[in-house]
């Protein structure tokens, strides 16, 4: 087992092809990640990780673009193992720490064990994927495409969806105006009150996978069904143009599952993600 690191993320989009064409959805966000480096994101650094097994054969994949934490795709423990080593190896040639891992929860420990270190669960997330879409009750307001002049509110509305959420963010302006095509903002009576919107579509042999994400309503028009109404419109944008919508949400918030669940998603695996526990506040 060895982990190649790339320089260019359409070189990790090619070796990863197959892989990610077997299992689209759980290694949808590595797929994004990557695509949109490609499209013009840029971060602190960029490791693009490639596990393979001795024939050669990709069985692993990984991505850290910095301050974000790593992210990895299935595998199973040696590869996890392999990739941990190589991880802690390319952070300490940039000089940058590594602030957590986040992946199947097998794949996660296994992978910050080889990193060293004492680490923590600061998050369990659940991965839905959508079956039956339910359009939900109908619920005052309209939803309409983002423009350039919601760019303030839009970046007013983030700040407060990441702190919220206890995430990371990094160049909040940078990255709204480029998503600026995939999100939709629910008005009532011409006051905008929630948005949504989707990271970029994946494709793969075996289908294209969209992803939702953020939903965020304000907080003093929260409980009137405005989330569910957004991620509605979101949804409804990306059926015609997928094989498959999906998206991650906090277990622990019992709130946001049950509007998922009302549209139709399924809680198909479950996800991670481990800090460090030196650096967690």
């Amino acid at each position: 087992m060895r982990t190649r690191l790339l320089d260019d993320p359409r070189d990790f989009l090619d070796a990863t092809l197959e892989l990610r064409a077997a299992d689209p959805v759980r290694t949808n966000v590595i797929g994004s990640v990557a695509i949109g480096v490609v499209e013009g994101a840029s971060y602190d650094a960029e490791s693009w990780f490639v596990v393979e097994d001795d024939a050669g054969a990709v069985v692993g994949a990984a991505v850290w673009t910095a301050p974000y934490r790593l992210l990895a795709s299935p595998m199973d423990d040696d590869a996890a193992h392999s990739l941990g080593l190589a991880a802690r190896e390319r952070s300490a040639q940039i000089g940058v720490a590594i602030p957590g891992v986040v992946g199947p929860a097998g794949v996660a420990e296994v992978t910050a064990a080889a990193l060293g270190g004492v680490w923590r669960t600061s998050m369990a997330e659940r991965l839905l994927v959508l079956h039956d879409y339910l359009r939900p009750s109908p619920v005052p307001g309209a939803g309409r495409p983002a423009t350039e002049a919601d760019l303030p509110l839009l970046v007013a509305w983030h700040t407060q969806f990441v702190a919220d959420a206890g995430v990371t963010e990094h160049d909040t302006e940078a990255s709204i105006r480029r998503r600026l095509p995939a999100l939709r903002i629910w008005e009532v009576d011409g006051t905008p009150v929630a948005y949504a919107g989707h990271s970029p579509v994946v494709s793969t042999p075996s289908g294209a996978v969209g992803r939702i994400g953020p939903v965020f309503t304000t907080r003093d028009q929260r409980g009137r069904g405005y989330g569910t109404a957004i991620t509605a419109v979101v949804v409804e944008a990306l059926l015609p143009v997928t094989s498959a919508v999906m998206l991650y949400t906090d277990d622990a918030n019992p709130t946001s599952n049950h509007v998922y669940e009302n549209l139709g998603f399924v809680h198909e695996d479950d996800m991670v993600e481990l800090t460090p526990v030196e650096s967690a506040s």
